[in-house]
């Protein structure tokens, strides 16, 4: 089959799939994993203005995530399917029943890739949680932690809607949850304690 001769050239292309895949889901597709973290309480999630103001994005991006995850596992079983004709172990037509097993990869790469952007997006709350109760205890304004988290969600909203406005999102979401910066008081209780 001329299928098969192509293959040839192109066996290892689904693994650059998957790759995009996972980006996909790391910097794309997050806003979902966000908004359902929004609904469970967590202060620490904030989803991006640009897609939360049109109500058509949670479909749009819940298709778009099973469309690519079957696209990359359809990709990756038409090579299974060319490794069977080499091989002439069985039909080349088996290869295709590997496709739902690559669909649940596809559901563990999306929790790898969620993981990875609920670690990002914690580390730079947290930053932003120590930078506003030292400048509460700094200027002796000693507040209760409600209030604390409050102001947190406040100011971390704020900085993450301008750096979306400026188109840095990701870049300043990054150097906060990189940041080694901690306020010296913090350090001194840490350390000393």
């Amino acid at each position: 089959m001329d299928f098969f001769k192509i293959m040839d050239y192109v066996f290892w292309l689904p693994v650059f799939f998957w790759v995009l895949l996972y980006f996909w889901f790391y910097r794309c597709s997050f806003p979902l994993y966000l908004r359902k973290m929004v609904k469970k309480g967590k202060k620490w999630a904030v989803v991006p203005e640009k897609v939360s103001h049109r109500p058509s994005w949670v479909a749009k991006f819940r298709a778009k995530n099973f469309l690519f995850a079957l696209l990359a596992s359809l990709a990756l079983s038409a090579t299974v399917c060319w490794a069977f004709e080499k091989t002439d172990v069985c039909p080349a037509v088996y290869g295709l029943a590997a496709t739902p097993v690559f669909l649940v990869f596809a559901l563990v790469l999306y929790r790898i890739a969620m993981r990875r952007v609920s670690a990002l997006f914690e580390a730079a709350y947290f930053l932003e949680y120590r930078k506003v109760r030292y400048q509460s205890e700094r200027k002796g304004n000693f507040q209760n932690e409600a209030d604390i988290h409050n102001r947190t969600i406040w100011s971390f909203t704020k900085k993450l809607r301008n750096a979306e406005a400026h188109r840095r999102f990701w870049k300043y979401l990054n150097a906060m949850a990189k940041t080694k910066k901690i306020p010296p008081d913090v350090y001194a209780e840490t350390m000393y304690v």
